[in-house]
């Protein structure tokens, strides 16, 4: 990274002050009602003991555990009450926004268990038992049905009737049984929608075969059918916008492929080729050994009608393909950025990774770069937290959980949080910072247009992501985009790498950290935020030489064979009395490797 002068990291500082300051203001709310103390394997104890009191032999059965959070009670409760409302009623009606569900099934058996399992205090929130049709159950009517359904709430959950009114019955009749539902709603709640588009209400319910509680959920908002449409509306138009980035995004892939085509013996690529085979190796291995680490979502979501070893077995097939397509949307815009980056920034060595390869990733300047990476994270968190804050206000912005239900499930959270940023960090840095920015500079002439443009399509391409209104998300990251654009022209590619591993981790462990959780995962979770430190500190300690290697040095026979024919070309120009700066562009229009022009023009104007 360039030299930072003491005016610019005081600016940087004060910046993350103030920034740090805002997000404390809108968003750590967010974060300290959420309460996980209940972790996956307190939570699988729990629901077997619960279903061991039902007589279930659970030692015969399958296992599998996901954290789960209801999106569309939280979605309807900030949309309509907003955030400060929704904890407060979370917390009177004692309403749970996330719970654990475990399954309990058999391999090509339809008969299995679901358990939802509180992690804030450890209750048994739900509970369903899947049987075949076919199955038969003692018919007792529903008289019974209902008197049975309501004595089990009472005896579970404190169910009062004074507290209800009856809300729905549901009959259904098999071959040799009869199911009978039941639900009622909490007198006084009633949230509406829009006006004549309905309202959310609180039920508690119970289906109830033979003598058997086979169903029963606590307290569950019933949302209305409008509100529903209109998420769907909104996903549907977050898609629409999704598909113009992905016609974009298919079209800078194309052109990476034709920019390394054309300079196929560009001594960057000899440079660089190596070093980004290796990186996308290091990062498919941190994904299959994360998708180990989250099989638990797989196996919740496994079919009981066909083997789990053959849906398994589809499963990894999948993800080794989306693993391939992710080696080549790296690699190729990796290269090409390289390429291109020396073409059109050739004063700014350190906005590419080339500098890096031939010098050292561990010197005193790298450690700077880093720790303005933070400085970054923090600005970043604090721009979004008033982005945030001025969409909700005045656009009626609010957002999901994705993240922290994203991570929970898997065996180490925290793991997954790591493999995550590390990807979308690498991946989306090379694309949209090294490579569009690059490729735009040299075709749009004018720097501004060239992040502007990187910017809205990377903003254009989280438009699928867990935020509405869907279009909110693109201008967000849009403007966050602008803001990496210029601090990578300015300062170079590793303090947005840092900062945007950072970001995105931080988003993974945030509830850990500032919720409820144990001290493991409190713990893990700094460490998580703390690795690029522990590189800068190493970096520090180490201190080599960033100075980049001769590019003479790693010529191969064609390269060197093409600067004979260069410096034949540039004595005959120069005879011609043109001079060397001339020389330059015309080659380099031409499409000649820029290295070879400045080592040609070097030793006949020497």
């Amino acid at each position: 990274m360039q030299k930072i002068s003491l005016k610019e990291w005081l600016v940087l500082i004060i910046a993350a002050i103030v920034s740090l300051g805002l997000w404390f203001k809108f968003s750590y709310p967010q974060f300290s009602f959420v309460d996980l103390s209940l972790d996956r394997k307190e939570a699988v104890a729990r629901a077997e003991n619960f279903l061991r009191q039902r007589g279930v032999e659970t030692n015969t059965y399958l296992k599998a555990a996901v954290f789960n959070s209801d999106d569309w009670a939280d979605r309807y409760l900030q949309k309509t009450i907003g955030l400060e409302q929704e904890k407060d009623f979370i917390t009177k009606y004692g309403y749970e926004i996330f719970s654990w569900q475990v399954r309990f099934f058999k391999e090509l058996k339809k008969e299995e268990y679901i358990v939802e399992v509180s992690p804030r205090s450890g209750k048994v929130l739900g509970f369903s038992h899947l049987i075949e049709d076919v199955a038969a159950r003692e018919e007792t009517g529903k008289e019974a049905a209902r008197l049975n359904s309501e004595e089990f709430l009472e005896r579970n959950f404190a169910f009062d009737l004074n507290d209800y009114d009856f809300h729905e019955e549901k009959t259904k009749r098999y071959d040799q049984r009869t199911d009978y539902t039941f639900t009622w709603e909490r007198k006084g709640i009633f949230i509406p929608w829009k006006e004549n588009e309905g309202g959310a209400k609180l039920l508690i319910g119970v289906t109830v075969s033979g003598n058997e509680i086979r169903k029963f959920f606590s307290e569950t908002l019933d949302i209305p059918e409008k509100f529903h449409r209109y998420i769907e509306q909104q996903v549907v138009f977050g898609e629409y916008l999704y598909s113009f980035y992905f016609l974009i995004f298919i079209f800078l892939i194309t052109q990476s492929i034709i920019t390394i085509a054309q300079r196929r013996q560009n001594l960057v690529i000899r440079s660089c080729g190596r070093w980004f085979s290796l990186l996308v190796a290091f990062i498919i291995a941190l994904n299959l050994a994360s998708l180990f680490n989250n099989i638990q979502d797989a196996i919740m979501d496994y079919p009981t009608s066909s083997s789990l070893s053959a849906y398994l077995f589809i499963y990894l097939v999948k993800v080794i393909i989306n693993l391939a397509i992710f080696c080549a949307v790296v690699i190729l815009p990796g290269l090409a950025g390289e390429v291109l980056r020396k073409e059109v920034l050739p004063q700014k060595p350190y906005s590419s990774f080339t500098h890096y390869i031939r010098s050292t990733f561990f010197s005193r300047n790298l450690t700077w770069a880093i720790l303005f990476g933070y400085g970054l994270f923090v600005i970043m968190l604090g721009a979004q937290a008033a982005i945030f804050y001025f969409g909700r206000k005045y656009l009626g912005v609010w957002k999901e959980w994705f993240n922290l239900t994203q991570f929970s499930s898997a065996y180490w959270p925290l793991f997954s949080a790591f493999v995550i940023a590390v990807t979308a960090a690498v991946n989306e840095e090379v694309i949209f910072r090294s490579f569009s920015i690059s490729w735009a500079k040299k075709y749009l002439k004018n720097a501004f247009i060239a992040v502007l443009f990187a910017s809205v399509i990377w903003g254009l391409g989280h438009s699928q992501y867990a935020l509405f209104p869907v279009w909110f998300r693109a201008i967000e990251v849009t403007i966050l985009g602008l803001l990496f654009g210029f601090v990578f022209l300015k300062y170079g590619i590793i303090p947005v790498i840092v900062a945007h591993y950072l970001f995105d981790a931080f988003l993974g462990v945030a509830a850990y950290i500032l919720g409820k959780s144990n001290s493991g995962f409190f713990y893990s979770s700094i460490f998580i935020l703390a690795l690029p430190l522990v590189f800068a500190l190493a970096a520090f300690m180490i201190n080599r030489s960033d100075r980049e290697e001769e590019p003479k040095s790693i010529l191969n026979e064609i390269q060197e064979y093409n600067l004979g024919v260069l410096k034949s070309f540039v004595v005959s120009q120069k005879l011609q009395g043109k001079a060397a700066e001339e020389i330059k562009t015309a080659l380099t229009a031409h499409r000649w490797d820029p290295e070879l022009i400045q080592l040609a023009i070097e030793e006949v104007f020497r």
